[in-house]
């Protein structure tokens, strides 16, 4: 059978070196705890790798992994594992990634588990992270929960990981994020919180030097203040539209920062002036963007930024982009603007455009008087012809008695003949 000649294969390369690898096998685990671990040493083996296999459980008391330091049941169809037969375990390193993980209980992380530094709980079906799934780990360093439909983080989950400086919770459904939730994570100096419908940032411990907020619903960075932070990813920020450097002021040691993808970014300034932001900068990133000019206000930061990602945003090449021509930098930012209005200069490089062609269509102070000027003549003559029509009514053809008189002229009787005058006198004569 095939796996007779596998274990003979590594019964001759594999077992000296305390490491065995049976990964993508397609190994369920009755083969493995049956027959193939019969026929290899485990007891000295430190490092298991059953990756992309089809094991649906685990259970540590199938097999004999005294020296075990590492083990990974990655991308396999498990829906449970346990640690239940051995007093204490030398585990430090665990993967159960890409699983059909449910839920984990106190017989899967027990005091037996307590010397993991690194566990991998992504790409599973886990829902609730609760105070006691973790709470034995004290000494865990890295911790993956990442692309899970988790609808409750309990605020004490990671009260015990004093330890931890890698936390991934990236794509984990959680619209908030409790603030007391990072805050026993002294010495975390890795945090991805991206891809999470909050509109808010938690507490962030003092000593993070990678931050990824991307795909959040946070509208603006303010009063943040992470002295050691040297990597901070915004990208794909739905809300985001305006970015004023001057919020990033506190973080000094900033290295690396990148808005990429970030469709509803138009505007991206420094304001007021001030040459000696972000200092340490050597990489900025706004491509796939909404851009359509720069302001000249950014030329002291883009002098010091080694690498800087300008493409496919919608440039607007005009006046207002010259001082980018102008720039002697070994990075040619003008190289990667691509202009896409207005017409005459759509589809070339900013670079291929001489400055005397960058021009701008404004209209001038005096042409501005002008048209006020005549939009004040239009609205009085307006208002004089509707006075006048006013005037000119049916309600002018009465006229009204003067105070004093006796008799009232009513001008709209129209007299037709001479022969109603005859009568009206006639009848007067009458009368006396």
């Amino acid at each position: 059978m095939w796996f007779n000649f596998l274990v003979f294969v590594m019964c001759i390369f594999g077992v000296q070196s305390t490491v065995v690898d049976l990964s993508h096998r397609g190994l369920k685990k009755e083969t493995f705890f049956v027959n193939i671990q019969q026929q290899l040493n485990l007891h000295e083996v430190t490092d298991l790798i059953l990756k992309g296999n089809q094991f649906d459980s685990f259970l540590d008391c199938s097999t004999n992994l005294d020296h075990l330091k590492s083990l990974d049941l990655a991308e396999n169809h498990l829906q449970r594992f346990f640690f239940l037969c051995k007093e204490e375990y030398n585990l430090e390193y665990l993967n159960v990634s890409h699983n059909h993980l449910e839920y984990i209980d106190d017989f899967a992380f027990n005091n037996r588990t307590s010397k993991l530094k690194l566990l991998d709980l992504s790409w599973n079906k886990l829902s609730v992270i609760n105070e006691t799934m973790i709470e034995h780990m004290k000494i865990l360093e890295y911790l993956s929960i990442a692309h899970n439909p988790v609808d409750n983080i309990h605020e004490n989950a990671f009260i015990n990981q004093q330890h931890l400086v890698h936390l991934d919770m990236s794509n984990v459904s959680a619209s908030f994020i409790p603030n007391s939730l990072l805050r026993p994570l002294t010495k975390l100096s890795f945090l991805n919180i991206s891809f999470n419908p909050i509109d808010t940032l938690p507490f962030l411990p003092a000593l993070l030097t990678e931050l990824d907020i991307s795909g959040t619903n946070i509208l603006f960075i303010s009063e943040i203040s992470l002295p050691h932070l040297s990597r901070f990813h915004l990208n794909h920020m739905p809300n985001v539209t305006k970015v004023v450097l001057n919020d990033f002021e506190n973080i000094t040691m900033l290295e690396v920062l990148s808005f990429e993808n970030c469709k509803m970014l138009t505007g991206f300034r420094i304001w007021p002036p001030n040459s000696r932001l972000l200092p340490h900068l050597r990489y900025l990133s706004l491509k796939g963007s909404a851009l359509e000019t720069l302001d000249e206000n950014l030329r002291p930061i883009l002098q010091r930024t080694a690498v800087v990602d300008l493409q496919n945003n919608p440039w607007h090449c005009d006046c207002r982009m010259q001082w980018i021509n102008r720039l002697n930098l070994s990075n040619d930012l003008s190289r990667e603007i691509r202009c896409k209005t207005p017409e005459e200069h759509a589809s070339k490089l900013l670079s291929a455009i001489p400055n005397r062609e960058l021009i701008c269509v404004e209209i001038l102070s005096s042409a501005y008087l002008a048209i006020w000027a005549s939009i004040s003549i239009i609205i009085l003559a307006l208002t004089l012809a509707g006075m006048y029509l006013l005037w000119r009514s049916p309600l002018r053809q009465w006229i009204l008695p003067k105070r004093g008189g006796d008799t009232v002229s009513y001008k709209n009787v129209k007299e037709s003949s001479n022969d109603l005058i005859r009568i009206l006198v006639t009848d007067d004569h009458t009368e006396d």
